[in-house]
Order: structure tokens, then C-alpha cells, then sequence
């Protein structure tokens, strides 16, 4: 099972149950949901009526970088608490403007929203993707009160390869980078990747160039302990099953590590229809997102 992609021949198994031919489809959402396409588009189409119709600052940067740029929704009023999400795409595709659709809910509950961008693959690397995350919330806790937030009450939220950053945000050791080491108060994250070993064996490293001592730096599963925030883990019965193995292992080995975690397993809805769960007000992804905030709903 150490071996790199590529390496296995015919049915060799070279993760669990799986040969090459099967990994790969595992960590290929569209060998599932073959038009995926479709709910980008649909997501692009709210989120932009979304922008229409809220208060948002578009592309301010964080860093020095062209794609070191955040949307902001500010609160309505100020002291609120501050939801920070990192969208999805296998970390080569996907963009933050295609998510603004979430936003509207979680502001009507008295939230400010921000989406982050960051470096894609191959351009950019997971280190470096994960490194503008971190500066990316290190700006958000410097600069909240700009956008009616309160530094103190952040909660991170992603979807797919943007709840592993999310989960490497987590797990960091905020005080390294002199923030707070509670900065962050909470995460909900659908549909993730935790422990990047079966990413390394898969298709995906033709451009994560994953070695063994990166998955160990970069799976948020090596670096749990219990002084972590709550997380909620969630992921859909229409999902592929080594995502919803992935999930599943997070949830159990966060618990194991004494954090407090809740977990759904949304029955029927696809990979692509999990992307759309905060905005669900009567979802347990908008429900454990509220929660975290301290708000109401």
C-alpha cells in the first residue's frame, strides 16, 4: 500500500480493497456524479444574484499574491461572530466567487461571512495553500472589526479538498504564528479529506507531488489533540464510499482524541448537493454552523 500511483499493476490492491483503476475513481468525484458541472453552475448563478443583493467587499487582500483575496459579508451590526470558508475543487479547480450563495442565511442570522482564495495546483503547492489559509484567518482576526466581526468568535467551515484546509487550519498551533490558540472556536466541514496517504496513491498527486513526510505534515488526522475546537463532520449517502470512509475515520479518531465532534451522514444527497449545506437553514450544517457562532438562527 506504499507504493506511488502507478506502481500497482492489474488488481493489485494498493489502498484497502482498492487497485489503481478503483482508487482513482474513488478520488474522482464525476466517476459518481458524471454532470457535476451543473451544480458549479447552478452555485455560480446564486452566488452572483447573492453579490447582487448584499453588502459584500470583493478581492481584499490579504497577502502580496494576485490570488491572496477574500469577499467579505459584513454583519449587520457590530460584534458578530465571523464565519471563514474555503471552497472546494480537488485543490486545482473551484473559486470563492462561486460560493457567495451561503452567505445570505448566515448573515440574516447575524454573521459576517468571508470566502478565501488561494493558490490552486499545479501553480501552487499544499503547503503553500494551506501557509495563505493561515494568513489568511491571521488578517481576518486582525482586521474583523472592519466588517462588524468580532476576532474573538471565528469559525472556519470548507467543502471537499476545502474542509482538508479547513481541518489543517484546525489542528494548527495558533500560538506558533502568534495568534490566540483558540482563535479558532469551531469548524464544519462536509465531505473532506483528512489523511492525504490514500491522495498520494490516487491520481491527484500527478500534481500534489505528495512524498510520505508531506502526508505526515499535511493530513489534519496526525495532529489531533484534545485541546482542539468542536468540529462538525458531515457527508452524504450519495457520496463516494472512500469519502464517506474518510469522514467517518476523522469523526471516530477525533473523539478518540477527547474533541468534541458531531457527525451527519445526510442520506441520498450527492458530493456536489453536500457543497450547498450551509445554506440549508433547516440542515445540520447550517444548525452546528449557528451554533458555534453562538447565535440564534
Amino acid at each position: 500500500m506504499d507504493s506511488n500511483t502507478g506502481d500497482a499493476q492489474g488488481g493489485e490492491k494498493v489502498w484497502l480493497d482498492y487497485d489503481q483503476a478503483e482508487l482513482d475513481l474513488q478520488y474522482e468525484q464525476r466517476s459518481l456524479v458524471p454532470d457535476g458541472d451543473r451544480y458549479v453552475a447552478e452555485n455560480e448563478a446564486a452566488s452572483a444574484q447573492a453579490r447582487a443583493d448584499l453588502d459584500c467587499r470583493i478581492d481584499v487582500a490579504y497577502g502580496d499574491g494576485p490570488d491572496e483575496v477574500l469577499d467579505i459579508f459584513p454583519a449587520t451590526a457590530p460584534g458578530a461572530p465571523v464565519l471563514v470558508f474555503f471552497h472546494g475543487g480537488a485543490w486545482v479547480r473551484g473559486k470563492k466567487t462561486n460560493e457567495s450563495f451561503i452567505a445570505a442565511p448566515l448573515v440574516a442570522a447575524g454573521a459576517a461571512v468571508v470566502m478565501v482564495e488561494f493558490t490552486l495546483c499545479p501553480a501552487g503547492t499544499l503547503d503553500n495553500m494551506v501557509d495563505q489559509c493561515r494568513r489568511a484567518v491571521a488578517w481576518i482576526h486582525a482586521n474583523a472589526g472592519s466588517f462588524n466581526g468580532d476576532a474573538g468568535r471565528i469559525v472556519i467551515a470548507g467543502h471537499s479538498s476545502g474542509s482538508h484546509l479547513g481541518g489543517m487550519l484546525a489542528v494548527t498551533d495558533w500560538a506558533d504564528h502568534g495568534l490566540p490558540s483558540d482563535v479558532i472556536k469551531g469548524a464544519v466541514l462536509t465531505s473532506g479529506i483528512y489523511e492525504l496517504t490514500p491522495a498520494r496513491l490516487s491520481h491527484r498527486n500527478t500534481y500534489l507531488f505528495l512524498d510520505e513526510e508531506g502526508v505526515t505534515r499535511l493530513s489534519p488526522m496526525r495532529h489531533l489533540r484534545p485541546d482542539l475546537p468542536p468540529f462538525a463532520i458531515l457527508y452524504g449517502g450519495g457520496e463516494l464510499p472512500e469519502f464517506r470512509r474518510q469522514s467517518r475515520a476523522f469523526a471516530q479518531s477525533l473523539a478518540d482524541a477527547g474533541v468534541r465532534v458531531t457527525e451527519a451522514d445526510i442520506p441520498d444527497l450527492n458530493h456536489f448537493e453536500m457543497s450547498r449545506r450551509l445554506a440549508d437553514t433547516d440542515g445540520p450544517a447550517y444548525k452546528a454552523a449557528v451554533e458555534m457562532l453562538g447565535l440564534d438562527g
